[in-house]
């Protein structure tokens, strides 16, 4: 069986940075006997590197997260260079994640990479939409959330009837039943109980994770394809929304997301698996193209500039997901294709949409040593 244990790393990196890495696998400092919580987060720790590799061997294919580590080699998804792009700056809610994180003791950074992980676990392949879904952490969001998932279905010429949508939420991680049923998935039988229930005691006796209210807990969201544990389906993190609240993007924030994660549907649909960044710049196109069209949202021309700022607020400066400006290129290249037809009523068909977006892509990857405003140029020529 294949080591997939690097995955862990990958969701304390919400944050999308070597500190949150550091933090998620720094030993904790050297005493003469650990604590009962040092043994407790060790031990969970323990328990869900073994729930990873225990999972059928594609039980993560094609899943793609919304902020992604650049570490290299570090997770499944990472295609980031050895270095970071010379005179680039991570996006708002990159540093902003990279704050909260440094916050953390080297032990809260563990217990968060061990239950962030449980958690991803466990909204992938136990929960499903058949259960009412909460989007927010107090259910703000739930209303908009479902109302785009259901225009998307509309949108998009794709099989979307299987395509669940479905809320990841850390207090999930307080229920031992829910725990119970996520180490099901990969850990040997004798060991489940047991491992629950210490899920549910971390989450409790380590004060920084906030009872799974810490939003780097869930401070991110991710579409998988059909081959994947759980099927066919995206999930939004109330981390993720808290956070882009935060910072002022509340009014696009969840259609935006959601807009963006059914992008990925798409091309998981026309079997379009990227090896650069485009496979998170495409759906930020696809995402723009939504929002600005006249059967999407029909966002005005304001409304559609603050989504190409929230698009930049996730890029990194690693060859990864696409920088802030390549971000923001191309969900305002979706937005003009929707905003510049001749029949605003038309819907390209998917297909084309992702054959139009590979021409221009090249475009919107200038060279590091070029002004940033060459990808923006391109998205409006």
């Amino acid at each position: 069986m294949p080591n997939r244990t690097g995955f862990l790393g990958s969701t304390l990196a919400a944050a999308g940075t070597a500190a949150a890495l550091a933090l998620a696998t720094a030993v904790p400092a050297a005493a003469a006997e650990p604590s009962t919580v040092e043994q407790d987060v060790t031990q969970l720790y323990q328990d869900v590197v073994d729930l990873y590799n225990g999972l059928p061997a594609d039980a993560l294919r094609g899943v793609d997260r919304l902020i992604e580590s650049p570490i290299p080699r570090i997770g499944p998804q990472s295609q980031a260079a050895d270095g970071p792009i010379p005179g680039c700056t991570p996006g708002a809610l990159l540093t902003y994640a990279n704050n909260l994180a440094a916050a953390l003791s080297p032990l809260e950074g563990k217990a968060l990479d061990a239950l962030s992980g449980l958690s991803q676990l466990y909204v992938q392949g136990v929960t499903s939409d058949k259960a009412p879904q909460v989007f927010g952490t107090d259910g703000q969001y739930t209303a908009r959330a479902t109302t785009a998932i259901d225009k998307l279905r509309g949108f998009w010429d794709i099989e979307s009837w299987n395509i669940q949508l479905v809320a990841w939420k850390g207090t999930d991680l307080g229920s031992q039943a829910k725990m119970a049923q996520t180490f099901s998935l990969g850990l040997a039988p004798a060991k489940v109980q047991a491992a629950a229930a210490l899920a549910t005691k971390v989450l409790y006796e380590v004060p920084a994770m906030q009872g799974g209210r810490n939003p780097l807990l869930t401070l991110n969201a991710f579409s998988a394809p059909a081959g994947s544990l759980g099927g066919k389906r995206v999930a939004l993190g109330d981390g993720l929304l808290d956070t882009v609240d935060v910072l002022g993007f509340d009014d696009v924030s969840v259609e935006s997301v959601v807009g963006h994660e059914y992008g990925h549907q798409v091309d998981f649909a026309h079997d379009n698996y990227p090896r650069n960044e485009s496979s998170e710049m495409g759906p930020d196109a696809y995402g723009g193209y939504f929002v600005a069209h006249a059967k999407g949202y029909a966002w005005n021309a304001r409304t559609q500039q603050e989504v190409s700022y929230l698009d930049a607020s996730i890029g990194d400066c690693f060859h990864s997901h696409g920088t802030p400006d390549q971000r923001k290129a191309a969900g305002a290249w979706g937005e003009k294709q929707a905003t510049s037809q001749s029949n605003p009523n038309r819907i390209i068909p998917s297909a084309t949409m992702i054959e139009k977006f590979q021409k221009v892509y090249p475009k919107l990857m200038p060279p590091a040593d070029q002004p940033a405003t060459a990808a923006l140029a391109a998205a409006h020529g």
